[in-house]
């Protein structure tokens, strides 16, 4: 095979999978959000004449990044001589324009690298010849608008067609596009009265423009602009002109007095339009009215960022791009799918980043409103996690937690407690010039298992993931310690019960296994129990005593007063017991 037959081969199987991928787009899921229609609206024209008509897309804040659409017209009255991608939003063509006057259609699908949005994108521009007479309807069939957003969604929702009439006066289209946020215009209405006497020379008209309502405002809209003004009672003539000059008067009278005039459909640029009255006592001031359009999204911009893949997790971005017509107004950052900044300059610090891979989103409006957009990833490499030298691992409750370790020098250790997977305390530490970190917890936990969690963080904002948990406990506090045995207040009360019960069977037994001493040691016996007894109670109510100083948790509180309770009453029984036991000895 030889290089050219290679290279077709290849150009074929590109086109194969182009074409591919715009059949998956136009079959993808709709929401319904983007406007097909043409300009102008609607003329009239004579037989032979030549007019152009723009394909126009209002995507409604939608970002849309593909068109693919076929433009039907009545073949027996137009005659498409060319079309004019040179001024597109879009820079690459799947299928350029193609012209079928057989057919009496143009299809084509554009698209872009970059996702764009605005009210009046331009996508082609057919230019007409009238080759019959009639009313020639042009509309759209077959059309796909896709969405940026990685999946191909249709966003289209209305399709908006047009009607050209041959050799008549101009009308109105049927249904004429009007974008969402601007009412159908009021018609100018003529004025047919007499005029009134002036003393004075008018004032200024006070001009309105429903199509364009703020004066000197960047609108990315277009469509026929209607101006309208009230007509005084003194005023027999009014003059309209429509340039590109701040100041200038008009130079020709309109025919007949009407409240408003339709200028037609305003190319982009700046435009002024000067109105002047006239009454008897000559012509008034004249006032100028500023309409400003731009429906050209922003140049298409690389984003640059200070680094792709860093453990700085505030990266530096720039984004520059050119609006030759309004100019840049402001950017909207993106992060992971949620809106993190505004910005107003063509750079910016990011705020810190979690660990992990990002995707940004930079999306740049001009004044006119008019957006382009263009997406990026990064990655924010984690700090090295603390390293855990040692921690408590049991501690008595009021007891204060210990732990220690290395990590990122000069810098921040955050420690996170968690009882059953909640946190429920957090603190911090530094770390020194060689990374050594220690934290003292003071805080008074209840008896229970816990979980110790700690990371590591710069000055940057820089975070490391999360140890893996270490648990310790809290036991009750300690009153006795024995090497590695600890008595609390609950402990120490069980062992003096069984201690006692202990003595008091060891007596009985004794008693009444030696019958020979029991009358000998009666009165001994007897005297001693009252003792004992005595010294217990005595040593119940200092325990019971220290016990209101402590701070218990509710429910072991109880049950230590529960088990004094029973302490008190086993040494009652004990008392009366053995000596009824000791008057039985004979």
């Amino acid at each position: 095979m030889n290089y050219e037959s290679r290279i077709m081969n290849i150009l074929k199987l590109s086109n194969f999978i182009l074409y591919s991928l715009f059949f998956i787009l136009a079959f993808a899921p709709s929401a319904n959000a983007s406007t097909l229609y043409l300009l102008p609206e609607g003329k009239t024209f004579a037989r032979g004449q030549e007019f152009s008509v723009d394909v126009k897309v209002d995507t409604s804040d939608v970002f849309i990044n593909a068109v693919q659409s076929t433009v039907n017209f009545s073949n027996n009255i137009l005659e498409v001589v060319s079309t004019d991608k040179n001024s597109s939003v879009f820079n690459f063509w799947i299928d350029e324009p193609e012209i079928n006057n057989e057919l009496g259609r143009v299809s084509f699908i554009g698209g872009t690298a970059k996702g764009v949005s605005g009210g009046a994108l331009q996508i082609v521009r057919i230019n007409f010849k009238v080759v019959g007479t009639g009313v020639a309807n042009i509309s759209f069939d077959e059309s796909v608008v896709t969405a940026n957003d990685g999946k191909g969604t249709n966003v289209l929702s209305e399709m908006a067609g047009t009607k050209i009439k041959i050799g008549a006066k101009t009308i109105e289209a049927e249904i004429p596009f009007v974008p969402q946020e601007v009412e159908k215009e009021e018609l100018p209405q003529r004025v047919e009265r007499v005029a009134v006497k002036a003393v004075d020379a008018p004032e200024a008209p006070v001009v309105r423009v429903p199509f364009y309502p703020e004066h000197g405002k960047w609108y990315n809209h277009q469509g026929n602009t209607i101006v309208l003004w009230d007509v005084p009672e003194d005023v027999i003539k009014v003059a309209v002109e429509v340039n590109a000059k701040v100041s200038s008067e008009p130079t020709t009278s309109e025919e007949e007095l009407f409240t408003g005039k339709n200028i037609g459909v305003l190319s982009e640029g700046i435009h002024y339009v000067h109105v002047q009255f006239k009454n008897n006592k000559g012509w008034g001031e004249v006032t100028h009215y500023k309409i400003a359009i731009d429906t050209t999204s922003p140049l298409p911009f690389e984003t640059q960022i200070s680094s792709f893949v860093s453990d700085n997790p505030v990266p530096e971005i720039e984004f520059k791009t050119q609006d030759s017509l309004s100019g840049y107004s402001h950017a909207l950052i993106f992060i992971d799918g949620k809106e993190a900044v505004e910005s107003t300059d063509e750079f910016l610090l990011l705020p810190p980043q979690s660990p992990g891979e990002h995707d940004l989103v930079v999306r740049v409006f001009d004044k006119a409103g008019n957006s382009v957009e263009d997406d990026v990833k990064f990655e924010i490499i984690p700090l090295e996690k603390p390293v855990v030298d040692f921690i408590t691992k049991k501690v008595s409750g009021g007891e204060f937690l210990f732990a220690s370790g290395k990590a990122v020098p000069n810098g921040f250790v955050d420690v996170k407690i968690l009882k059953d997977d909640q946190i429920i305390f957090t603190t911090f530490s530094e770390s020194n010039k060689v990374g050594n970190w220690e934290v003292v917890i003071e805080e008074p936990f209840q008896g229970g298992e816990y979980k110790f969690l700690i990371s590591s963080r710069d000055d940057r904002g820089g975070v490391s993931y999360n140890t893996e948990p270490i648990s310790f406990k809290i036991t009750a506090k300690t009153i006795i310690s024995l090497g590695v045995v600890d008595f609390g207040w609950f402990e120490i009360v069980i062992i003096l019960v069984l201690i006692f019960s202990s003595v008091g069977s060891f007596v009985a037994w004794y008693y009444v296994s030696e019958k020979e001493k029991r009358s000998a040691y009666k009165i001994i016996v007897g005297r001693d129990i009252k003792k004992l007894s005595k010294l217990m109670e005595n040593d119940m109510e200092d325990l019971e005593k220290s016990l209101k100083k402590q701070k218990f948790k509710s429910e072991d509180k109880e049950m230590i007063n529960n088990s004094l309770k029973g302490l008190k009453s086993t040494v009652v029984k004990m008392k009366k017991y053995l000596s009824k036991e000791i008057e039985k000895l004979k």
